[in-house]
C-alpha cells in the first residue's frame, strides 16, 4: 500500500481539524461583527444556519469532502506512485540480475511501481518465463488500479448525496411554510412563512455548492490516477522489459 492505514487516518483527522478550526473562527468572527455592530442586514452566517438540522448536515459533509480532498493530493501524487528514486536504485540492480535485493527492496518501497515489479520479479524463473512475470504484474496493477479508484467512491457518494440532500430540505421546508398557511387558515404573514422558505432554497444551494466542486475533485483525481498508471506501465516495461528474451527464462 501507498501509505499505512495509521498514517492514511491521521491525515484524516488533521485535515478535518483544520477544516474545523478555519469554519469556526469564521462563523465566530462573523458572529462577533454583528453584536459590536447590530444592522438590519442578514449576515451569511445567518443565512446558511438557516438551513437547519439538513443544512448543518451538508455542512458536516462539506468537511468530511475536504479533509478527503487534502488527502487525496497528498497521497495521490507522483512521488507516492512512481518515484524516481525506486527506478534509479532498481536499473543497476535490475541489469545485474539481482533479483533477491530488488525485490526486497520493492517490498520495503510499497509504491504503485514496486508493488508492480515486485509481483513480477516473484515469478522470476517460472516455468512461462516472462509470460508469468508480466501476468503477475498486470494483475497486481489492476488490484492496485482498484483500491486507488475504491478512494474516489466516498467523493463519489457526497457528490450525489449533497444534492438529494438540499432536495430533502426543499421539501421540509415548504412543508413548513404550508403548515404555517394551514395553521393561520391562509392568512400567514411572509414573516412566518419567512423560515421555511429560507430552509427550502437554503438547503438547495447548500447542496449544489457542496456537489459540484466534489464532481470536479473526483474527474481530477481519476484523471490524475490514470496518468500516473499509464507513466508507471512505462516505466516498468523499461525495467523489466530486460527479462523478455532473457535466456535465463
Amino acid at each position: 500500500m501507498i501509505k499505512s492505514s495509521k498514517n492514511v487516518i491521521w491525515h484524516y483527522c488533521l485535515a478535518i481539524c483544520l477544516v474545523l478550526t478555519l469554519f469556526c473562527q469564521i462563523g465566530f468572527s462573523q458572529d462577533s461583527r454583528d453584536t459590536v455592530e447590530p444592522t438590519q442586514e442578514i449576515s451569511l452566517w445567518s443565512t446558511v444556519t438557516s438551513g437547519g438540522v439538513i443544512g448543518y448536515f451538508i455542512l458536516l459533509m462539506s468537511l468530511v469532502a475536504t479533509a478527503f480532498v487534502i488527502e487525496h493530493f497528498m497521497s495521490i501524487r507522483r512521488s507516492q506512485l512512481i518515484p524516481d528514486d525506486l527506478e534509479e536504485r532498481l536499473e543497476p540492480i535490475l541489469e545485474s540480475r539481482k533479483i533477491a535485493e530488488a525485490k526486497t527492496i520493492c517490498d520495503e518501497h510499497g509504491s504503485y511501481l514496486a508493488i508492480v515489479i515486485s509481483s513480477g520479479l516473484s515469478h522470476f524463473g517460472s516455468m512461462l518465463g516472462f509470460y508469468d512475470m508480466q501476468t503477475a504484474m498486470q494483475e497486481a496493477s489492476e488490484r492496485e488500479l482498484s483500491r486507488l479508484y475504491r478512494k474516489l467512491e466516498y467523493l463519489s457518494f457526497i457528490a450525489a448525496t449533497a444534492p438529494m440532500l438540499g432536495l430533502l430540505g426543499t421539501v421540509t421546508g415548504m412543508i413548513a411554510s404550508f403548515n404555517q398557511i394551514a395553521i393561520s387558515d391562509g392568512a400567514a404573514k411572509p414573516s412566518q412563512l419567512a423560515d421555511g422558505i429560507s430552509e427550502a432554497l437554503v438547503t438547495t444551494c447548500l447542496g449544489l455548492i457542496i456537489a459540484i466542486p466534489t464532481m470536479f475533485f473526483v474527474s481530477f483525481f481519476r484523471n490524475r490516477i490514470d496518468s500516473y498508471v499509464a507513466e508507471a506501465e512505462t516505466v516498468v516495461e523499461r525495467l523489466m522489459g530486460r527479462f523478455r528474451k532473457s535466456s535465463n527464462l
